[in-house]
């Protein structure tokens, strides 16, 4: 049986889980509608729609994960479902997400280098590959490391409890910590692409505005806010990043410390956040995804008032 706090949590992590697939899936129809009405996807669209698809699986692995731990229903098969389902839809939204940053950047800046001029060519040419192959060539890392987490995690609950077990515990406490270190070094690699994005975003934007202000031209020209959206777009992303993974790290490591499950709940809220905190950001900063929900919210309020008696 379920106590308050517990049902508080429920509620609190149904409305974000809630928010995500609403969010998340207005952007998969909106584009997906517009793909055929013009009978074509941009490739800036194609990656948001990946994206989108992916958090709608992220936030459904997860809360099926806050049920499961909720109700203490220990089922094996389910949880190695989660598992799958989790690793799957973590590892392509983050890279589905790290394209994004890189187009932006590809798309907007403008570079004499012939290295980025090459790829500024070829990206939408070569979309699909770049957004596959990174995908398939980590999980044949991340699928072991998240199992060995799991077996660790529950090799600490189970011996936790026994007597005179005390070192096997601790060992397993130890290998349960640099796995998720090394989980998160598997996380450093698509966040440092982004982060270099941002960083060459600025220098781009600086450099934009330097020439402008040289030429006596105003400031707020296309390019300049083509350059601010997307730094917004990408330093959101970097920020809901960093916190997806802090509360998959307080997820873990209230396990391996054998805290209350008042932190594995903190950490899980968190992680909700990210599915569609930063999807929601993005509808706020992309024009057509705008108007369509300014378009939404129009004719719901209109619905609303012809409702009234």
């Amino acid at each position: 049986m379920l106590n308050s706090g517990e049902k508080m949590f429920m509620a609190l992590a149904t409305v974000e889980f809630l928010l995500g697939i609403l969010v998340n899936g207005f952007i998969v129809l909106v584009n997906c509608i517009d793909w055929v009405k013009s009978k074509k996807l941009p490739s800036n669209d194609l990656i948001l729609v990946s994206m989108a698809i992916s958090r709608i699986g992220l936030s459904c692995a997860i809360i099926w994960n806050i049920y499961l731990i909720l109700i203490s229903f220990n089922a094996p098969t389910q949880v190695r479902i989660i598992d799958i389902f989790l690793v799957l839809s973590h590892n392509s939204n983050i890279w589905f997400a790290t394209m994004l940053s890189i187009f932006y950047f590809l798309k907007i800046t403008n570079f004499s280098n012939p290295l980025f001029l090459w790829m500024k060519w070829r990206i939408d040419r070569r979309l699909f590959i770049l957004l596959i192959v990174p995908f398939i060539m980590s999980l044949p890392i991340i699928f072991p490391v998240m199992e060995r987490m799991r077996y660790y995690y529950g090799s600490i609950l189970t011996r936790g409890k026994e007597r005179n077990v005390t070192q096997e515990v601790q060992v397993s406490k130890n290998k349960l910590i640099m796995l998720q270190v090394l989980f998160g070094l598997l996380s450093f690699i698509p966040f440092t692409l982004s982060t270099i994005s941002f960083c060459l975003l600025i220098f781009s934007l600086w450099r934009h505005t330097r020439q402008m202000q040289q030429n006596a031209t105003g400031s707020r020209d296309p390019s300049t806010e083509a350059h601010v959206r997307a730094m917004k777009a990408v330093s959101s992303f970097l920020i809901f990043f960093l916190l997806y993974h802090m509360g998959f790290f307080v997820n873990y490591w209230s396990h391996s410390e054998a805290k209350s499950k008042l932190a594995s709940k903190l950490g899980m809220s968190i992680m909700l956040l990210y599915p569609f905190g930063h999807s929601l950001i993005l509808i706020l900063w992309n024009s057509k995804l705008r108007q369509a929900s300014l378009w939404v919210w129009q004719q719901a309020l209109f619905c609303l008032r012809r409702g009234k008696p």
